[in-house]
């Protein structure tokens, strides 16, 4: 693996800032092994390894405005990789449990359409839902909970405190719990009328 140096670090993160691409390709050849071994420990195959090393850098291009020379650039990349890596087990579980609800369900061709379709409404319901939440709050919320970024990192893009992203994320983490509440209601009510 090659070796940081922190002066040539800051030279090549200035540079990155600017849009150069020699400087993003050094970086990715200096810390790509680093953080390939890093994931490698908490995913099952190379592969989701590799993809998530990916993800870190194409987070890195996108936010490269924001880089700071002055602040621990691998904790950055590494604390990028861990949320990637939180977000991939997250996603692992809910299919898991959801091919476990559907194995509950009996015979899987007969069901997998009625299935499909419910898990493509849940998934509109909470796209409309927090579609209707106000725009600030709306885009904390894709950003935590749909991009995966910490709120320290929606605070420093947003240029505002680490409590107030923690505010907007708790309310729109309310609104959306109120309009699916409301939802689960309406939709027992009318399985209750469609048995009658």
């Amino acid at each position: 693996m090659p070796e940081v140096n922190q002066e040539s670090l800051g030279k090549n993160i200035m540079a990155l800032k600017a849009g150069d691409r020699a400087a993003f390709a050094s970086i990715y050849h200096c810390f790509a092994p680093k953080l390939l071994a890093f994931t490698r420990k908490f995913v099952l195959t190379q592969e989701d390894a590799e993809e998530i090393v990916q993800e870190v850098f194409l987070k890195l291009w996108e936010r490269k405005h924001f880089l700071d020379p002055e602040q621990n650039f691998d904790g950055y990349l590494f604390r990028i990789a861990r949320n990637l890596v939180y977000n991939k087990a997250r996603h692992q579980v809910y299919e898991t449990a959801y091919s476990q609800y559907l194995a509950g369900k009996g015979n899987l061709t007969e069901n997998f359409t009625d299935n499909n379709l419910d898990y493509q409404e849940l998934n509109q319901l909470l796209e409309e839902t927090y579609t209707t939440l106000p725009p600030m709050r709306r885009q904390v919320f894709v950003m935590s909970r749909i991009e995966g970024m910490s709120n320290s990192e929606i605070a420093e893009q947003l240029q505002t405190s680490t409590s107030n992203i923690e505010n907007h994320i708790n309310k729109a983490l309310r609104d959306i719990r109120k309009k699916l509440i409301t939802y689960k209601i309406i939709y027992l009510f009318i399985a209750a009328l469609l048995n009658l």
